[in-house]
């Protein structure tokens, strides 16, 4: 999967929220902030990464993924996916 395929599911799981935010998809920049925009609140950043791991057939390590505090970017979480299934 590549880094660009990772960004698209993470939008299309994103679909519904970014309708009631009125948040264009190529508006989700690599600096877009998921949780301090607002569009998600801790337990729906969750319920995101869950639904990325099903998707993808991952387990991501979220001690180590939140050792830097950029993990809500969306850059940095399509790295840390990206880094995940290339491990795997």
């Amino acid at each position: 999967m590549t880094k660009n395929e990772i960004r698209e599911a993470i939008i299309r799981q994103l679909e519904e929220k970014l309708l009631v935010f009125e948040i264009r998809p190529e508006e989700v920049t690599p600096d877009f902030d998921l949780v301090k925009s607002g569009l998600l609140d801790s337990m729906a950043f969750v319920d995101l990464i869950a639904g990325i791991e099903n998707t993808c057939g991952i387990e991501i390590d979220f001690e180590e993924a939140t050792t830097g505090d950029d993990f809500t970017k969306m850059g940095p979480l399509v790295e840390l996916i990206f880094k995940t299934i290339d491990e795997g």
